[in-house]
């Protein structure tokens, strides 16, 4: 007998049906007469549902009453690749958008399209639907992509999808060619780049793009849009009924590895009234905390943003949704900004646990990276959670990070063990999880020039703090395996020919040695004992081409290129102001630009 979808089993006949009985808020359109619009989650529906980006664009297409936009996910082994909404397959749609954010996305995402009938090679499409594909990952780096896709999207979706619809719904776009419909999307969407229309010399790296295309940024303030709020609620997500919404973009912090901190740059926070009036309330037009919520059924809310407690009004938002008898929960949280106020007010909401990310376990290696986090600061933090009753933490850190040494890692156990013995100072014992994430050298990022470590060194790393951790005792250690963080490297800086190295993942089913051995055999580099060769653990030659430049961030070149300088001093630099313009990188005068625009 053929065992159940809900656990995990083989027999799915019909996978939309199972989730859309259980959804809430969802709406069917009749797609006659409609442009219809399928996109595409690189993985399971459980994932999918809980990214408030994807969930965001799709909100933003359906509420257009001449759109219909459906939701494609990650088939498991056997099935058909079929929209949610209305079990279609991917050739009924005019147009298909995916949405990468990770580098594992790419391989998956071929395969959705390979298993849909769509050919994943761009230039051996004739009559599919145009493919488009953004996200964070294109963003910082479209070359791994660039093989695959008609149209690729750097920056916010907000600033590019309302120019796209206007021209698909101009019934004259239709009869043009699909080039000619790539030169006009190429040319009239900020951040758009149309590979199928650039000179054999780029597509093979000979020669650079003439000019790089500047990211999609949304203005700010950003008129009468609201803050994004996921449009359906289901129980097949680690949240649940909880309605997401965006509470800020981008970070204030800018640590050196991250590229949250330079893609969204400026940090933009949302007012409190625009939260308010995104999750349904009713008040005062300036979003006194004192109105009151509209929604009877008091679903739970969950607050999305890099650096929640951040938010210059965090205390209002959390006020405002407690007082309405709403469960809250975070995203994430920073610990210097942290404060026993706004512990008590979390654990008040239903919080139950929280992830901080204190990232190193030494005062100079968070220098190093900009994290502006005292040991002082971190316990004093631990502390206003155990008091205030959490049942469990989850501490991020980061192994491999550049300048980092033996002595770091064990002041990681050092951090974790004083960690607990605050935690237990609390009403309850809570769980403590320590999670290391192998550093991937990220483009567009102060560390994008950082060398790769081999395999054996980043499985030493983390069998060294493992072995700290344990002695400590009363730990859950996770670590991210070290084979999978040099694939993810290569993705991440990949040029011309990365899309050879996405093509073996998807060939291999995500098996990275085999598809990284092919790869590297390939590009003519013979890997050794630790998998990589000598010319990819060295730091990149200043006066070798970055072919991520293909991008020009709104932070701009000189600012990574200061803050790596910074780095290497172990200095840090301040944080992105709220408002104002600070004049240190040039996103505050493209923000300023688009405002004096509007």
């Amino acid at each position: 007998m053929a065992r159940c979808f809900r656990t995990g089993g083989l027999a799915a006949p019909n996978k939309g049906a199972f989730y859309r009985s259980r959804e809430e808020g969802l709406v069917i359109k009749e797609p006659g007469g409609r442009l219809r619009v399928g996109l595409i989650w690189p993985g399971p529906y459980e994932t999918g549902m809980a990214s408030l980006g994807f969930l965001a664009v799709y909100a933003l297409l359906n509420n257009n009453p001449k759109v219909a936009a459906e939701r494609f996910f990650q088939p498991k082994p056997g099935e058909k690749v079929l929209s949610i909404e209305t079990q279609s397959p991917l050739g009924a749609f005019d147009l298909l958008g995916a949405s990468l954010t990770l580098e594992n996305d790419y391989w998956i995402f071929l395969e959705i399209l390979a298993v849909g009938r769509i050919n994943p090679e761009r230039a051996a499409r004739l009559k599919d639907p145009l493919v488009f594909a953004g996200g964070v990952g294109v963003w910082a780096n479209p070359w791994p992509i660039v093989p695959f896709a008609d149209l690729i999207l750097a920056g916010e979706a907000e600033e590019q999808w309302p120019i796209i619809l206007s021209h698909y719904l101009d019934p004259y776009f239709s009869q043009e060619t699909k080039e000619s419909q790539l030169k006009i999307l190429e040319a009239k969407v900020p951040g758009a780049l149309a590979p199928g229309l650039w000179p054999n010399e780029v597509l093979q790296g000979l020669v650079p793009l003439a000019k790089p295309v500047r990211p999609a940024i949304l203005g700010w303030p950003p008129n009468d849009n609201l803050p994004a709020v996921s449009p359906i609620l289901t129980p097949h997500t680690e949240f649940g009924y909880r309605r997401l919404v965006e509470i800020s973009r981008g970070c204030p912090h800018g640590c050196r590895f991250c590229l949250a901190g330079v893609l969204y740059r400026p940090s933009r926070p949302w007012p409190l009234a625009s939260v308010l009036k995104a999750l349904g309330f009713a008040g005062s037009p300036t979003g006194d905390p004192t109105g009151t919520s509209t929604q009877t059924n008091r679903e739970p809310v969950g607050l999305v943003s890099p650096a929640v407690a951040d938010h210059p009004e965090i205390e209002s938002i959390l006020e405002s949704l407690l007082a309405a008898g709403r469960e809250v929960s975070v995203s994430s949280l920073r610990l210097s900004a942290l404060t026993q106020s706004l512990a008590q007010r979390l654990m008040a909401g239903g919080a139950k646990g929280l992830a901080v990310a204190p990232e190193a376990g030494t005062a100079r290696l968070r220098a190093v990276i900009n994290k502006a986090l005292t040991e002082g600061e971190i316990l004093e933090a631990c502390g206003f959670l155990a008091s205030a009753g959490i049942r469990r933490l989850k501490l991020y850190f980061m192994l491999g990070l550049p300048l980092e040494t033996d002595e770091d890692l064990l002041g990681v156990a050092l951090l974790a063990g004083k960690i607990r013995q605050n935690l237990k100072a609390g009403s309850f014992a809570p769980r403590l999880v320590v999670s290391a994430a192998n550093f991937c050298p990220k483009p567009q990022t102060p560390f994008e020039g950082v060398g790769l470590l081999t395999e054996a060194e980043l499985y030493r790393k983390g069998e060294l703090l493992k072995k700290n951790l344990t002695k400590v005792g009363g730990i859950e250690v996770r670590l991210d395996p070290p084979i999978w963080s040099l694939v993810q490297s290569l993705l991440a800086r990949g040029g011309h020919q990365s899309g050879d190295l996405v093509r073996s993942l998807r060939e291999f089913q995500g098996r990275v040695r085999p598809a990284l051995k092919k790869y590297l055999a390939l590009t003519g580099v013979k890997a050794g004992k630790n998998t990589l060769p000598p010319v990819l653990t060295e730091p990149w030659p200043e006066d070798k081409y970055k072919p991520w430049r293909i991008i020009d961030v709104a932070a701009g070149a000189d600012f990574l290129a200061q803050e790596e300088r910074l780095a290497k001093e172990a200095r840090m630099s301040p944080p992105c102001p709220t408002s104002g313009f600070c004049g240190r990188c040039e996103a505050c005068a493209t923000r300023r630009n688009k405002d004096t625009q509007s």
